[in-house]
């Protein structure tokens, strides 16, 4: 069987997040069928219900299928607990989604200001992890997507048909197929790569080139340029401009803007760039490099609330799960700003004083 190079690394990472063999389970895009799949609902091969899961799926819901593997090893999606879930993947942890309280805003700790953790991200339907759908949000902020439909392969294909990044799907192969639901895509798959599994660091994480902002909006819409309710206008796939690039590579920490560019990237605040690369420390372009959704959301789950990559609610580090009692979020720039480093929206913006 012939691979293209390409195609052969994007295999080989998913092998290494599933722990098994390079070409193994996603082998050419399309798994072993019973490794998902039973034929007969037989006994030596059951699926969860007794009159069998919707395409056959051995688990009841797609979520809980992807989890039987993705929720252990590098690429554990999951997580292992809610006060130390492990390894931080760039997607974030969906394990955030069973917390009690994620406000660490002022008086974040009474009962009537929580923020449950629903909000912590995505909320996909998981039955062995008793994940409902989002109570609040009938469909998905800004589009149409019912939440009662969310499931891993809302976005991703497990059959990987267009060999895309992450699986996701694209305009090329366009339907999802979730808990029943077709969904068909109207953007295609964004151009990203990644140097491998394991803990999101400056040196080892996904590398954003092109069209992050226009995928989410399949199902969000230009969700932050629009009238939707309550919604915080800000630019998303958009250029940064000379001033932000700057701001940006000068910035390394609350009051410290003696940064240079050759050492400016930040992978917990990451832009989108045709010249990205994995292993990048450089900063950003004011001509090329792009603001998008995933430069202050992760695309799973968060323990800051809205799937945030830092708490929006925040002041300083220092308060950073006192009120909540939840994950406290690594804080990046530790060395230079300690307990007073605040939000991270300054690495952009850097609005916050000189210490």
């Amino acid at each position: 069987m012939r691979h293209s190079a390409m195609f052969l690394g994007a295999l080989f990472v998913v092998a290494i997040s599933l722990g098994l063999p390079a070409l193994a389970f996603h082998d050419d895009g399309v798994a072993h069928c019973n490794g998902c799949h039973t034929m007969h609902n037989s006994p030596d091969n059951p699926a969860d219900s007794a009159d069998g899961n919707s395409f056959l799926l051995k688990q009841s819901t797609s979520t809980d299928m992807c989890l039987t593997c993705h929720a252990t090893r590098l690429g554990n999606s999951w997580g292992a607990a809610l006060d130390a879930p492990g390894t931080l993947v760039g997607g974030g942890n969906f394990i955030f989604l069973t917390e009690d309280n994620l406000n660490d805003g002022h008086a974040g700790s009474l009962e009537e200001n929580w923020i449950p953790g629903h909000q912590a991200g995505h909320s996909i339907i998981s039955d062995d992890r008793t994940l409902a759908p989002d109570p609040v949000n009938e469909f998905g902020p800004g589009g149409s997507y019912p939440a009662e439909n969310l499931t891993c392969t809302s976005c991703h294909d497990p059959h990987g048909q267009g060999a895309h990044f992450r699986l996701l799907y694209g305009d090329d192969f366009p339907t999802s197929k979730s808990n029943g639901y077709f969904f068909d895509y109207t953007a295609a798959a964004p151009d990203a790569v990644e140097s491998g599994f394991g803990q999101e660091t400056n040196a080892n994480h996904t590398a954003f080139r092109a069209g992050m902002s226009e995928w989410c909006g399949a199902c969000h819409g230009d969700y932050h340029n629009t009238d939707y309710p309550n919604t915080l206008k800000h630019p998303s796939g958009e250029v940064l401009g000379a001033i932000i690039a700057a701001n940006y590579n000068k910035y390394e920490g609350s009051g410290d803007y003696t940064g240079l560019k050759g050492d400016a990237y930040l992978a917990m605040v990451p832009f989108e760039d045709p010249a990205a690369a994995t292993d990048s420390t450089e900063g950003a372009t004011g001509t090329t490099s792009k603001v998008m959704c995933l430069s202050c959301h992760r695309a799973h789950a968060s323990s800051g609330p809205n799937s945030g990559r830092w708490d929006f609610n925040l002041t300083i580090w220092d308060d950073e799960g006192v009120e909540s009692g939840s994950y406290i979020i690594p804080n990046p720039y530790d060395a230079t700003a300690g307990g007073h480093q605040r939000s991270l929206c300054n690495k952009c913006h850097a609005k916050d004083p000189v210490l």
